[in-house]
């Protein structure tokens, strides 16, 4: 590193004492301003060259500590980072309220589309373990909450005894449950194969989740 700024110093120096003759040459530059523009990037050259050991500079006679600088700078952002941890704790209990018993005709529950977003958050603020407590929760209260999306397109008293316990089943045992031809529950505007699909996406949906909930408590 120390290096590559020495280098970096020493070609902004070439290039400004290059640009410096021209302007020169040119007529552009009177001898006083030559002097003056390249002592000034000569200064700024070593300044570049040797960034790492230089603690203080003087800004019209004020000097400033680059070590306080950089300190609070990283308070600052460790600052930050707690904040958005504490947004997403509290984000992701506030996206498992409900206002109230969700429709049958909605083959996913209205919460996952916001809790997936708030996912995607913590992803990319890197911060998924420290919110990994409140996901799982979630997850998990999700999961229950597509089993009875499911449980309300089937006459299976298996899958309605899974739902009453508050049990969260393999997928596939969940899938065997669900779409058993005999027990798919039949309304008066939609056909078992209509029925089908939307516990197909019911399905998927808990997939997805249940995913989820095994990679993080991994």
């Amino acid at each position: 590193m120390r290096f590559a700024l020495a280098i970096f110093g020493a070609l902004v120096f070439l290039l400004s004492l290059s640009l410096s003759f021209y302007l020169l040459w040119i007529g552009k530059f009177s001898g006083a301003e030559f002097t003056a523009f390249v002592i000034s990037f000569a200064v700024l050259s070593l300044a570049v060259g040797f960034a790492p050991e230089i603690q203080e500079i003087s800004i019209a006679g004020n000097v400033v500590k680059l070590k306080e600088v950089k300190a609070e700078a990283v308070k600052a952002i460790e600052s930050l980072k707690k904040s958005r941890v504490e947004m997403l704790r509290a984000l992701l209990g506030l996206s498992m309220k409900t206002s109230g018993s969700f429709a049958n005709e909605n083959e996913i529950d209205p919460r996952i589309p916001g809790f997936w977003r708030l996912v995607d958050l913590a992803v990319e603020y890197d911060c998924l373990t420290d919110v990994k407590e409140e996901i799982l929760l979630g997850a998990s209260a999700l999961l229950r909450g597509q089993v009875a999306v499911i449980s309300q397109r089937s006459s299976s008293a298996a899958l309605r005894s899974v739902y009453g316990l508050g049990e969260i089943p393999d997928p596939i045992e969940l899938s065997a449950l669900a779409l058993n031809n005999d027990e798919i529950v039949i309304h008066r505007s939609k056909t078992a194969d209509e029925v089908r699909a939307e516990i197909k996406i019911s399905i998927e949906q808990y997939m997805r989740l249940f995913e989820l909930k095994r990679q993080i408590e991994a």
